[in-house]
């Protein structure tokens, strides 16, 4: 194999790799965006939770009383 052959080979193997790695980006970008609006759907649900909520705190955290 001559120098040209051995170049030309390198480069079609980086060309896929490169096209692997965009995939793979591409993948991340989606699941990142994909979480990124879960968080925010949650804190939207838990902003909810917390303006419900008594003032004072839960029922569920209140110290008994001693008898």
């Amino acid at each position: 194999m001559d120098a040209i052959e051995d170049l030309q080979t390198r480069v079609a193997f980086q060309e896929e790799a490169i096209q692997e790695l965009t995939r793979a980006l591409l993948k991340q970008e989606n699941r990142l965006r994909e979480l990124e609006q879960e968080v925010e759907r949650l804190a939207r649900q838990l902003r909810e939770l917390e303006r419900k909520q008594p003032p004072g705190g839960s029922p569920g955290h209140e110290i008994p009383p001693h008898y």
